[in-house]
């Protein structure tokens, strides 16, 4: 003789009419963790310029880029299409606020221009800066 199934049986219906709780999760993402807040002048300067090396450009626009450029973010960012890299020759501090810092660029064409700047900070940011190409 064949064997028999057996259909499957249903889970019971719950008789009660007492709601159940469930935790609720939250829905958005944690923020993201934030930069370190610099506080020493020269180390801002100098993440500036790494963020820019970097290519990296929002952090640099955030870090005070947009206190400085003179122009939009777009602009700004345009005319570092032909820098390949930035470093830094010699930074020195004036005071807590103040940085003077020569600047060597290498352009995607090997070529090199070098600039002689200075730059406030405040409150961890760039607040101003007279850059002057010297070559």
């Amino acid at each position: 003789m064949p064997p028999t199934s057996t259909p499957p049986t249903a889970s019971p219906t719950p008789t009660s009419a007492t709601p159940t709780t469930t935790a609720t999760l939250p829905t958005t993402a944690p923020p993201a963790t934030p930069r370190p807040h610099l506080t020493n002048a020269s180390a801002v300067v100098s993440q500036y310029y790494q963020d820019i090396t970097d290519h990296d450009y929002a952090a640099a626009w955030a870090l005070g880029g947009s206190h400085i450029a003179g122009t939009t973010y777009d602009r700004w960012v345009a005319g570092f299409n032909t820098t390949q890299s930035i470093t830094l020759g010699t930074i020195s501090a004036f005071g807590a606020l103040r940085v003077h810092a020569i600047l060597y660029a290498t352009q995607t064409d090997g070529t090199l221009k070098t600039y002689a700047d200075d730059y406030t900070v405040a409150d961890g940011i760039l607040v101003g800066a007279s850059i002057h190409q010297t070559n």
